[in-house]
């Protein structure tokens, strides 16, 4: 797998290019509830403060060295997989 930048991944997306086969391994990537592919620029965002445990801003700051984002990336894609697979949770209780 290539490493690339979420800012570059985005805007290979935002021309039209194929990144999938070439980005992501289908083996290790979870799926969950489809969400309309939408720019950064398209969405309306709130700056919000959060508290956490100095040790918790070490793992993420690890994981975001190891994949080469920032926290804050790393924070909303850990944030994004836990409401997908919270919804995925709810649709297979029927409660959808």
């Amino acid at each position: 797998m290539n490493n690339i930048s979420i800012e570059e991944l985005e805007q290979k997306i935002e021309v039209g290019e194929e990144v999938i086969d070439r980005y992501f391994d289908p083996d290790t990537t979870r799926v969950g509830t489809p969400r309309l592919m939408t720019s950064r620029r398209d969405q309306s965002q709130t700056v919000t403060h959060l508290e956490m445990p100095n040790l918790m801003l070490d793992e993420l700051d690890q994981m975001a060295s190891e994949l080469n984002i920032s926290r804050q990336a790393v924070i909303k894609m850990i944030l994004r997989r836990a409401l997908d697979e919270h919804y995925l949770a709810k649709r297979s209780l029927g409660a959808e």
